[in-house]
């Protein structure tokens, strides 16, 4: 299957533009999570990914996807909804998908293929991604006997489109990288930061 290579090219976008984009922002972060505030603990994580999402260079590499991690109840999953709803506005969106819900459905159909190739999907071609809550799914999954450890499996896919047409892939975990090793071998553990942007979300719990 011929794929092309993907590269996000920096956007030149005015100051009126990026003020827009701000305010459509803030919008819909506040329909998708109501009690969504931007405060000291998460302000810079939160900048730096509206840059990365528009394009414009700054601390993350628009060439890699994101890896989010941290404590639980950080915001990592709220964060990526709000982009996600954001993204379907102007440009590629993006769904996310919960890694419990991949592993499950595996068992069930042992089919992976839309979060791979994705050859049977709408487009017939491998899409942005964003797998929620990485380390918490079941390990192995079973299907009718055959067993697999699917993030394992999806995340060595996901490497060799990043490698060939640098496709996006987000993650958002609570696992440290030696709980990612456990898991998922040295393997995965040693290409996080060459096919990631790295990001640690600190602070309090923001659930209720």
């Amino acid at each position: 299957m011929g794929r092309e290579r993907i590269i996000q090219s920096a956007c030149k976008l005015s100051d009126y533009e990026i003020i827009q984009r701000k305010k459509k922002f803030l919008r819909i972060a506040r329909t998708v999570i109501p009690e969504f505030v931007i405060d000291s603990s998460n302000r810079g994580v939160v900048t730096n990914l509206f840059n990365y999402f528009n394009g414009i260079e700054g601390k993350y590499s628009l060439d890699k996807g994101l890896w989010i991690y941290g404590d639980i109840g950080t915001g990592k999953s709220s964060l990526m909804q709000i982009f996600s709803e954001y993204m379907k506005l102007e440009f590629n969106g993006f769904k996310l998908h919960i890694c419990n819900g991949i592993a499950n459905a595996y068992s069930v159909s042992g089919d992976l293929d839309l979060y791979t190739y994705n050859q049977h999907g709408y487009i017939g071609k491998p899409v942005w991604m964003c797998f929620d809550e990485l380390g918490r799914e079941a390990i192995p999954a079973n299907h009718f006997g055959t067993k697999l450890n699917v993030m394992q499996h999806i995340l060595h896919i996901r490497y060799s489109l990043w490698q060939s047409s640098r496709l996006k892939t987000f993650v958002t975990t609570n696992c440290d990288p030696f709980q990612i090793e456990s898991l998922y071998g040295d393997f995965i553990r040693d290409r996080i930061r060459e096919m990631f942007n790295v990001i640690l979300v600190e602070g309090n719990s923001r659930r209720q």
